[in-house]
């Protein structure tokens, strides 16, 4: 029998929800792929790809998620029930606001990003009618994530964790009745996947909004209908340098893709369903992380950082276990988790199968590292320091993963000194090796300590 102490176990009862509601929405990201790839490679990188420029968007929305968060935990580690209340409501309104411009984005430029992205013309026209119906439902994932982040920072991770599932369930149902035209319904193709999508969030979004507006969970929503503005500037003094952040990670993400998409259809394939994996790989790292914004927050509006310090220590030690046997798996199996992927009747079977599956070994060697990354950015951001995951982020993925996947990648020629390039293989190994780079350089961030007397 497994002992915990009092430590470990507060965080592993925030953590074990969020990460059973994170697998719950990678296994319906996996189930979505499963059902496309049935269609084919084409198919594959189109929603793929279309997908990639959906996350480029999620800058924006974590915002307002982690300001939200920060404050919500240290108004209620200092008992503060009147702001933890304003600050959700203030959140939510902020939230859908921002999610309208970002809508609009998707219907207008969302080809032409793929086409910055070296996208070809098949994957471009597929892809870009995949994007406007996700982009439409925008508004409303906005405001969703905004008050799971909230009921987070409280520490209920239960409530998010259950209506993930249902939106999941929803999700997964649409898929086969929209991808493939089952029971009467259309057959969209692909295109389907997106509305079954976000047919899930709407759903789950007003349940959620019933069940805060009804008085029934940790927070309450108690709607004024008007701004308080000296809320709204918190929430965005503490989150715009997270939203700087994530957008650096998403251009430099795009710079990414573009290299990765640039060595093929199949390539840009491989990657796809490698990413796809991983993701379930990497699900306890993101409850630990979770876990540790939420009690680092509520420790210090306590005003016991000592116990924060603590708290992030034993979330090292415990991700490491979880993110090790994540790792053994992704090494050992790999051409076994990348086979449902693929249709065994589609001419390019062998070489995705062979690409995909030296993507996951690659980058199973660097889950562990991974997890200390989140755990640490989680500490970080938890206890209001949005700053210092920013200036990391610059530095740590353009040094690390884009000059090095690029240069090695397509070869250079320097003098006398000439390489030839690895191709995508070599993309890979740069994204695995900068994980190292970025852990460290957090590890040394929360050593220093200053995050501990952050004001909020």
């Amino acid at each position: 029998m497994i002992h915990l102490n009092e430590d470990q176990r507060r965080l592993w009862k925030l953590a074990w929800p969020a990460i059973m509601g994170n697998i719950s929405q990678t296994l319906l990201n996996l189930v979505d792929m499963m059902m496309v790839g049935q269609l084919g490679a084409l198919a594959v990188a189109a929603v793929g790809l279309g997908g990639q420029v959906s996350w480029f968007m999620m800058p924006i929305m974590a915002a307002v998620a982690t300001g939200t968060l920060a404050l919500v935990a240290r108004f209620v580690g200092a008992k503060d029930d009147v702001n933890a209340t304003l600050a959700l409501e203030q959140s939510l309104y902020l939230a859908f606001l921002l999610g309208i411009p970002v809508m609009f984005f998707g219907w207008f430029l969302g080809d032409d990003i793929l086409r910055i992205m070296g996208a070809k013309p098949d994957v471009i026209a597929l892809g870009y009618k995949y994007i406007k119906v996700i982009f439409a439902f925008y508004p409303i994932r906005f405001a969703g994530f905004t008050a799971f982040a909230a009921l987070r920072g409280a520490g209920d991770t239960r409530t998010p964790m259950k209506l993930g599932i249902l939106m999941n369930v929803i999700n997964a149902t649409f898929d086969y009745l929209l991808i493939f035209g089952k029971l009467g319904f259309p057959k969209l193709g692909p295109v389907g996947a997106a509305w079954a999508s976000g047919l899930g969030i709407t759903v789950s979004f007003l349940i959620g909004l019933y069940l805060l507006w009804s008085g029934n969970l940790v927070l309450r929503f108690k709607p004024s209908w008007s701004f308080h503005l000296d809320m709204a500037k918190r929430i965005l003094r503490i989150g715009v340098p997270t939203m700087v952040e994530r957008g650096i990670f998403s251009f430099y993400n795009l710079l990414y893709m573009s290299i990765v998409t640039r060595f093929g259809t199949l390539a840009l394939a491989a990657h796809q369903i490698g990413l796809r994996v991983e993701s379930i790989a990497y699900m306890p790292a993101f409850g630990f992380n979770v876990a540790t914004s939420a009690l680092v927050g509520q420790s210090l509006g306590e005003g016991n950082p000592e116990k924060a310090e603590r708290t992030v220590y034993e979330a090292l030690k415990m991700v490491g276990i979880f993110m090790g046997f994540m790792a053994a798996i992704l090494i050992v199996f790999p051409r076994y988790l990348v086979m449902p992927f693929i249709s065994p009747n589609d001419p390019n079977y062998g070489e995705v199968l062979r690409l995909a599956s030296i993507y996951l070994i690659i980058v199973g060697i660097s889950e562990i590292p991974l997890g200390w990354l989140f755990v640490l950015g989680g500490a970080l951001r938890g206890a209001g320091d949005t700053k210092t995951p920013m200036y990391i982020t610059a530095t740590s993925k353009l040094l690390f993963r884009i000059v090095p996947a690029y240069l090695l990648g397509f070869g250079f020629t320097i003098g006398l000194i000439h390489f030839e390039g690895l191709g995508v293989i070599a993309a890979w190994i740069a994204m695995s090796l900068e994980t190292f780079t970025t852990a460290a350089l957090f590890w040394w961030a929360f050593k220093r300590g200053k995050w501990k007397y952050v004001k909020v």
